[in-house]
């Protein structure tokens, strides 16, 4: 079985993939296998040249700090930057889809329903948390400003939008013990 994990930004998302790999699960993380298809010189060389030599460290790699303040700032620059990498990505979960893996598997995917990876899903596992309460937990984990946070969250579809899709929801607004708890209850429904 595939189960296909997701939520927002700063909802918890990470801490739930972290916590059911300890328990023993497999999960294929979109961010870890974006950021090595992203390091790849050939789509190093593709991003710089649709962003420019703006976005290069002092040793020519791509400033992942500088990317997202570009591509938060501007939709279209966002859709070019996901062009590059979203269709391999995407390639790669179709392939692990087609291996009819016998144990169940966690893909633990942000843009799930954006991708369209859900349907390479047989359940789907949406962590929420509330604005608020992501807009702080970004600000502080990733250093940034309020105002980058805020557009980073509103880049993305809705809480509401992503709880019609799912078949099980985790609210995650309160302590790390209780959403510790929620994802022992889930695993007792696998």
């Amino acid at each position: 079985m595939i189960i296909g994990l997701t939520g927002g930004i700063a909802s918890g998302k990470s801490t739930v993939s972290k916590y059911l790999a300890e328990k023993g699960f497999k999960v294929y993380d979109a961010d870890k296998i974006a950021k090595d298809i992203s390091e790849k010189i050939s789509v190093q060389k593709e991003i710089i040249l649709n962003f420019g030599d703006k976005i290069l460290t002092e040793d020519g790699k791509v400033d992942r700090k500088k990317l997202k303040e570009i591509v938060f700032a501007d939709k279209d620059k966002l859709k070019k930057l996901n062009a590059i990498i979203h269709p391999k990505v995407i390639n790669f979960y179709r392939e692990l889809k087609e291996k009819n893996i016998d144990e169940t598997i966690i893909f633990d995917v942000p843009l799930l329903f954006e991708s369209g990876i859900d349907k390479f899903c047989d359940k789907i596992l949406v962590v929420i948390s509330d604005y608020d309460v992501q807009l702080n937990r970004i600000i502080e984990r990733d250093n940034i400003d309020r105002e980058l946070a805020s557009k980073i969250i509103k880049s993305q579809i809705s809480n509401e939008e992503r709880i019609k899709k799912a078949d099980i929801v985790i609210e995650n607004n309160t302590s790390l013990e209780e959403l510790y708890e929620k994802i022992e209850r889930f695993c007792e429904k696998i």
